[in-house]
């Protein structure tokens, strides 16, 4: 997971736990398995791609999650759990809520949550615990491919499917992983449904911003509370091209987090038209807005341009790290922050 936009402390040594514990975010993300041999006439699809065949209400149905595990489902799943932000987030707009039967506890956070409003008759905010799925008996169970594999391994030693799901970081990787959840649970038609919308609204956002001549883009940056940027390659960076932007950093080397760490004298010499800040701080419900402050108020920044012209931002956390339909959103709220004469409405 990418859990892009997650904000732990300002020690860049704790990123890990945090990418671990949220790549959900996150965000972070997962999709659904089922146990029992192969057998003729299931529909099959390679590890995170498009089902090979997409007829709504065919079953038994097999498909290889994103670790190459087989998922066989026999019938249609009438009881299902999310266990990433990214299949709640595409779930609860795909299917009647009554199958769904839980997600995750960062659902009801609204400082990192997309759909806090959208939970109320879900019955269940859960975490990954075993004896707690177990109990609720469910059909189907979305997990991200980073979750503890022991754990994994006692519900589908329980008969219990479990299909595990990376994080798609670009726009194409997330409409396939939306047509396989689709598929999964039978809803092609609203998957597709929603995939046309993705596309007409960023169709949309491009017509704008084309307007813009290549010179003259903006460029901007995000600063994370540890001292790093996203880089080429990560979502956070497919929210700056299709918003109509530059990455300040999408030409240096990231880690294996997608980040580029950067002092202070780095992000002068860069000098971002638009920089970004934390919308939240994992653990201090006060940190980001501490961070955005304390970056205001850095006698080393007030040199930049965005810092000159009012341009330092806090973006909503959910947003900046979404990797589910929402990323068209964060495309929105990013090409509006950049270019406002172009969305007077």
């Amino acid at each position: 997971m990418n859990i892009h936009g997650t904000r732990i402390c300002l020690q860049r040594t704790f990123r890990r736990p945090l990418f671990l514990a949220l790549s959900v975010f996150m965000l972070v993300c997962a999709l659904g398995l089922a146990v029992g041999q192969r057998e003729p006439g299931g529909q099959t699809s390679s590890p995170g791609g498009s089902p090979t065949e997409t007829a709504s209400g065919s079953y038994p149905v097999e498909m290889a999650d994103d670790t190459g595990y087989t998922v066989r489902l026999n019938s249609k799943p009438e009881r299902i759990i999310s266990l990433t932000s990214f299949t709640d987030d595409i779930l609860l707009d795909l299917i009647e809520h009554r199958r769904l039967i839980g997600v995750t506890n960062y659902s009801k956070d609204p400082a990192i949550s997309n759909v806090v409003d959208k939970i109320a008759d879900v019955p269940h905010k859960l975490t990954i615990n075993v004896e707690v799925i177990l109990s609720l008996q469910p059909d189907l169970v979305f997990v991200a491919n980073w979750s503890e594999a022991d754990k994994v391994a006692q519900l589908r030693d329980a008969g219990i499917p479990v299909y595990l799901i990376a994080t798609g970081l670009s726009v194409e990787v997330i409409q396939n992983k939306i047509r396989t959840i689709a598929r999964l649970v039978d809803a092609v038609h609203e998957g597709q449904a929603m995939i046309e919308e993705m596309d007409g609204r960023l169709a949309e956002i491009q017509r704008k911003v084309s307007t813009i001549p290549e010179q003259q883009r903006l460029t901007v940056m995000d600063f994370a509370t540890w001292g790093s940027a996203q880089g080429a390659g990560s979502s956070w960076d497919e929210v700056i091209r299709r918003a109509g932007l530059i990455n300040a950093v999408g030409q240096f080397a990231a880690d294996e987090w997608g980040q580029v760490p950067l002092s202070k004298e780095k992000i002068l010499e860069l000098d971002p038209d638009l920089l970004i800040l934390p919308g939240w701080v994992y653990g201090d419900p006060g940190g980001a807005d501490a961070f955005y402050q304390l970056t205001l108020e850095d006698p080393a920044l007030q040199g930049l341009s965005a810092m000159r012209q009012g341009r330092v931002y806090q973006m909503p956390e959910g947003l900046k790290a979404a990797t589910s339909q929402y990323i068209v959103d964060a495309v929105a709220y990013l090409a509006r922050l950049a270019y406002p004469q172009l969305f007077p409405d």
